[in-house]
């Protein structure tokens, strides 16, 4: 049996009962989820291993993949509530060499909202087993410059798997003259005292948890999915996959090299209180235990539905607003329609609502593609948080 430590608020012990739960019968390893009702943390659990023979702790920190997209969106929003940013700006008008093979017209609104079409560039797969790659910023931006649009830009929305970060990334750094992940850390992550990072600084690379790779997927309609990051399609390009897909992404982000890349659209490293904390203060307006990121405007302008529709790259229904994913069928944030955030490959999550005041964020190590029939181990969690909130 898993050592499960922290506590549920009285009212929320079906939550502690969800999170036993996925050690005892869903394959979790090591995990966190911390929520917020009303700006008060009413769960914080942890449990299971960070690593075999080490136990997860309350401070341990995981790997996030997509969820960083959500920390990259505010990130964004905090920088255009402050005047450095106009989402409606043209991305060439900031970095020219942008501009080039059909992309000048695309808008900073139209990466966070994956209409741009540039998902990818020609060679990528010569580069991307290159840890020195994504630890350059100029070599990465003089690839994405040579992006040409799968699609006519701003005609069409499909995921922006991993340019999505790097393009954004590049349009802070020419607006301000600081990365993404030190933007973010200035504006929200050091005002809130929160551990999410996207770069982590040296030295704290032992409280992050070792990532474990899925076990081979049975359900064939799940590996069927998965089968389209493997092949030549917009899915994987925009991924930039190779013949591997995503089935073992375990090793490289377990190299702390590459936990030092900036890398926004999916490199994150958070603990569950941290993306917890950042949600939960847009859940209440924009500002948490008195610390204020933003304003509860922006919240809004920020979370609101920008496209809706079949996606290119993942091939079902997705909404987003700018740069949030908002919740269909298959993007399993929450079982409310203004609840709003990002989850990420394996299984992370981080979410708010501020119609209902929830936030929460759940972090793991062992990562899941469960049956498409199948709740996931958040949603699980989720819904138990939801359902003990209306009581």
């Amino acid at each position: 049996m898993a050592r499960i430590c922290g506590r549920a608020a009285p009212g929320f012990e079906v939550v502690a009962r969800a999170f036993e739960e996925n050690f005892d019968e869903f394959g979790e390893r090591g995990a966190a989820f911390c929520a917020y009702s009303g700006g008060e943390k009413v769960v914080d659990l942890w449990g299971g291993e960070a690593e075999p023979g080490v136990p997860w702790e309350a401070d341990t920190m995981a790997v996030v993949f997509s969820s960083t997209k959500g920390v990259t969106a505010l990130t964004i929003q905090a920088l255009a509530a402050a005047g450095a940013i106009d989402v409606d700006d043209r991305v060439s008008a900031i970095w020219p060499e942008f501009g080039a093979d059909g992309k000048g017209g695309v808008t900073i609104r139209e990466v966070l909202t994956h209409q741009s079409g540039a998902i990818d560039f020609p060679g990528y797969r010569e580069v991307i087993g290159d840890p020195a790659w994504w630890l350059d910023p100029d070599r990465i931006a003089a690839d994405f410059a040579t992006s040409r649009p799968a699609w006519e830009p701003g005609t069409a929305h499909g995921y922006h798997g991993v340019s999505f970060g790097f393009i954004l990334g590049e349009v802070v750094r020419r607006s301000t003259g600081a990365t993404l992940g030190s933007a973010f850390r200035r504006l929200i992550g050091d005002p809130l005292g929160i551990d999410v990072y996207i770069g982590l600084p040296a030295g704290l690379d032992s409280r992050v948890a070792r990532l474990a790779d899925a076990p081979p997927v049975t359900d064939p309609v799940t590996a069927a999915y998965l089968s389209l990051f493997t092949q030549d399609t917009l899915t994987a390009r925009a991924h930039l996959c190779d013949e591997k897909g995503i089935a073992a992404m375990a090793e490289p982000f377990n190299d702390p090299k590459l936990r030092r890349a900036e890398f926004p659209s999916g490199g994150g490293i958070a603990s569950a209180r941290g993306l917890a904390a950042m949600y939960a203060a847009l859940a209440c307006g924009g500002q948490l235990d008195g610390t204020r990121v933003v304003d509860s405007r922006s919240i809004d302008v920020h979370r609101a539905e920008q496209v809706r529709g079949d996606d290119l790259v993942l091939i079902f229904e997705t909404r987003y607003g700018l740069g949030y994913q908002k919740p269909t069928p298959f993007v399993s944030l929450a079982p409310s329609d203004t609840a709003f955030g990002h989850r990420g490959l394996g299984g992370s999550v981080g979410m708010a609502d501020p119609e209902s005041g929830l936030a929460a964020a759940y972090v793991m190590n062992q990562m899941l593609f469960p049956a498409s029939s199948a709740p996931t181990r958040s949603q699980r969690l989720i819904r138990a948080l939801y359902e003990a909130a209306r009581q």
